[in-house]
């Protein structure tokens, strides 16, 4: 059957270039994006934009009983998603990517999974549910992908700090793009230093850091002395056509 000619088709929307892409690429089908509630504003901002270019809506979902998002969650279980424990994914995007599907039934998923991609895609059973892979599908890589971003004016380009993961606290975050986030954008600073300091309890044995890739609290990191000028390192990153995040419903890691 003809995966646009099928009723309820949903693309799973991230905001990266692959998801965008897809979303292009299938007319049809209804973008759907899951927000954790811990997303950069340049990433809602890609949103609105595809929605204002295409004349298409992105519906947007979260979870419900944590309408704040992976930051109310972490505070209210003092407890923060990390490499043994990736809780953020199942609770924030699996999770509630589901529930919406599953009140939509027979349905479809369309996953930006690439042709020159190679990882598993989605593991969900759900009577009723199938899920599909168009860019593979169709042998496109990541170069097609951008190509067709570019064409309708879409690629996205997020900051150097986004380029691993895409939630701000993301524990995926190479030193690198924290140092980043240190030097440019202060204020997400003050409020992922925040919420690490809210979580520590006298239970924990040892200091429980956001940023595990980095091994020091977030304090630590802002008092490490700056080598580099970071405007001048990062002056060329609005310019490349690779800034778009892979991290999507479905982690790619």
């Amino acid at each position: 059957m003809d995966l646009q000619n099928r009723m309820n088709s949903f693309v799973a929307f991230s905001g990266g270039v692959d998801s965008t892409a897809l979303a292009l690429l299938m007319k049809d089908s209804q973008p759907v994006f899951t927000d954790t509630g811990w997303e950069f504003p340049e990433l809602y901002a890609h949103i609105d934009r595809f929605e204002q270019v295409t004349g298409r809506e992105v519906i947007r979902i979260s979870n419900e009983k944590f309408p704040g998002g992976i930051p109310q969650y972490s505070q209210h279980y003092n407890f923060l998603p990390n490499h043994c424990q990736r809780w953020c994914t199942g609770e924030f995007k699996i999770n509630p990517m589901n529930s919406y599907l599953s009140d939509r039934l027979p349905a479809e998923l369309l996953i930006g999974l690439r042709y020159d991609e190679d990882r598993r895609g989605n593991l969900t059973e759900m009577d009723g549910l199938a899920i599909d892979y168009p860019l593979r599908e169709r042998h496109m890589t990541r170069q097609d992908c951008i190509d067709l971003c570019l064409k309708h004016n879409l690629l996205p380009h997020y900051p150097v700090y986004m380029a691993r993961g895409g939630c701000k606290g993301c524990f995926y975050k190479r030193k690198s793009e924290v140092l980043a986030m240190a030097a440019l954008v202060p204020d997400v600073m003050d409020e992922l230093q925040a919420l690490e300091e809210s979580i520590q309890t006298e239970r924990k044995k040892r200091f429980f850091y956001m940023f595990t890739n980095v091994g020091m609290s977030i304090a630590q990191i802002r008092q490490q002395p700056l080598l580099f000028d970071p405007e001048q390192v990062f002056a060329d990153a609005a310019n490349r056509t690779d800034m778009g995040t892979t991290c999507g419903l479905f982690c790619n890691r």
